[in-house]
């Protein structure tokens, strides 16, 4: 199979103050040199020198959410791709603080390849699940529209990544609406497969874990794609996970959670 593009997502937890981080996210992802990939959590004046300095063949977009410092969505991509990017906003679920989601759509070889990056709404209380459901149910409605729109093909090529955030739904006093990570992961792949899409597999089901004992790891970071694409395998899996799970101690994981993010990164490579 030929390789039609590669793509990442990482969440980098903020950089507060910590220039040093900033660099090594920014080596990291120029050494892995995604054609298109986004950041979540940054503001632009963090972002700005390493990025351009580091990926000079790629251009940037920053989302606009004023409203929460340094919870950004750094787009890039590479600059001998055309590209359109569009924020949008119905991925805030009517909610001034939630970040947007990003639809970015490459042409390659004439055909049209949408990427959908999304953060969605993190906790497991009621309103955060409701919010992060609506966000999903978004996503669905997006797919159908661009099946109608699509030129190429019977349906559009999308493909819709990022911290998705499935954390389940905990309500207090009625545990009888109780869901855990995993099913709320699995109703989402229920409803993504209404639009013929499905979860990619991943060499590490999960991608987050802050260091501490008190936590188990979690499968934050996921990939959706549209049933008709195909992708590069990785140890027999559809997605890369690079970072801490890779490392074998516990006392490496916390190292590289300390150098770089709680949040692994995800990769993926689309192939014809």
């Amino acid at each position: 199979m030929a390789k039609i593009c590669s793509f990442a997502s990482w969440n980098v937890e903020h950089f507060h103050g910590r220039p040093d981080r900033v660099r090594r996210i920014a080596e990291l992802l120029s050494v892995k040199d995604p054609d298109i990939f986004a950041i979540y959590e940054v503001s632009g004046r963090q972002v700005y020198r390493d990025f351009t300095q580091l990926m000079p063949s790629h251009g940037f977009t920053l989302t606009e959410n004023t409203q929460m410092r340094n919870m950004e969505i750094l787009i890039g991509v590479r600059r001998s791709i055309p590209s359109f990017i569009s924020q949008r906003e119905e991925f805030k679920a009517k909610v001034p603080s939630l970040r947007p989601g990003v639809l970015a759509t490459l042409q390659i070889n004439s055909e049209e390849y949408p990427f959908l990056f999304l953060h969605t709404k993190s906790f497991a209380r009621p309103r955060d699940w409701g919010l992060r459901d609506d966000m999903f149910r978004h996503v669905a409605r997006l797919k159908r529209r661009l099946d109608k729109q699509s030129s190429t093909r019977e349906r559009a090529n999308l493909i819709c990544l990022g911290d998705l955030n499935t954390m389940g739904l905990n309500a207090p006093y009625n545990d009888v609406s109780d869901l855990s990570a995993e099913q709320e992961l699995a109703f989402v792949s229920k409803r993504m497969q209404s639009v013929k899409m499905h979860r990619l597999s991943k060499n590490y089901e999960n991608s987050w874990w802050n260091g501490k004992d008190t936590y188990d790891p979690a499968g934050l970071d996921q990939v959706f794609a549209d049933d008709q694409l195909h992708f590069k395998m990785f140890d027999g899996k559809e997605i890369e996970v690079v970072g801490w799970p890779e490392e074998r101690t516990k006392t490496k994981q916390r190292r590289w959670i300390d150098a770089y993010s709680d949040h692994a990164l995800i990769y993926g490579e689309l192939h014809s």
